[in-house]
């Protein structure tokens, strides 16, 4: 089993995770999403009239998963109560394209996309869950 250090160095990669929230009559809603891993808090952006955003408002209950979808698989998901708050800098919002896009390829799209209404959605884990996949264990487990 990975230690914490390995964990952590995972999260901190640029993977697309999925958020998980539930609308005020309990419908489940999941999306891919980008984010920033940093002293254990999740951050993510989102439209301030996203589903993400209309859910968390009315039930801040979420949940999270960051998967490696090739061999050895690998994902970790958590859970807590996602916090709203103000939209990213220019600086962050750059910061986040770059990383998932590469330093071209995410100027480009900090310059062709609006972030004038968008949120940020915190997320500190109260729950966290490891899963290895059968050929992620060592033999004999």
């Amino acid at each position: 089993m990975p230690c914490v250090d390995d964990r952590e160095a995972f999260l901190k990669q640029a993977n697309i995770a999925v958020l998980s929230t539930v609308d005020a009559q309990g419908a489940p809603h999941a999306a891919p999403v980008w984010y920033f891993y940093e002293d254990g808090v999740f951050t993510i952006s989102t439209d301030r009239h996203s589903r993400k955003h209309k859910n968390i408002s009315a039930n801040p209950n979420v949940a999270l998963t960051i998967d490696k979808r090739d061999l050895p698989y690998f994902a970790v998901m958590v859970r807590g109560r996602a916090e709203l708050g103000p939209m990213f800098s220019p600086e962050e919002r750059l910061r986040l394209a770059i990383r998932y896009l590469g330093e071209e390829r995410g100027r480009r799209y900090v310059e062709h996309t609006k972030s004038e209404d968008s949120i940020t959605v915190r997320l500190r884990p109260t729950k966290v869950v490891e899963y290895h996949g059968r050929f992620a264990r060592p033999e004999g487990s």
